[in-house]
């Protein structure tokens, strides 16, 4: 399910830059992947913030994913957690990046 949100939000992106219009999202999305990465602790991963979250929500280690299968039965319940993870962090990526925009506005 993650990755359907993903490959919309992409689609969005991608849609406001062919029309040359002006993406006003806050924050934009530029930065999430990285955030997901590093609140997890995941090395170095370019897996996408889709298979982050739910590995973490599938209670895996992020250091010792295999993710060449790590994703095999998963339940619909897993996937529907996954979601609701992927709200909390979005809500924790807009007030840190808020805040790093108001540190920045006043120095």
């Amino acid at each position: 399910i993650l990755d359907r949100i993903f490959l919309y939000l992409a689609g969005y992106q991608h849609a406001m830059i062919d029309q040359g219009v002006r993406d006003e999202s806050t924050p934009d999305f530029a930065g999430f992947h990285e955030f997901v990465r590093d609140k997890f602790q995941f090395p170095g991963s370019s897996m996408g913030w889709p298979n982050l979250i739910l590995a973490i929500t599938m209670g895996l280690n992020p250091r010792e994913v295999t993710w060449g299968n790590y994703n095999q039965g998963v339940t619909p319940e897993l996937h529907k957690e996954s979601v609701l993870e992927f709200f909390r962090l979005i809500d924790e990526y807009r007030c840190t990046e808020v805040n790093k925009s108001k540190g920045t506005e006043t120095q």
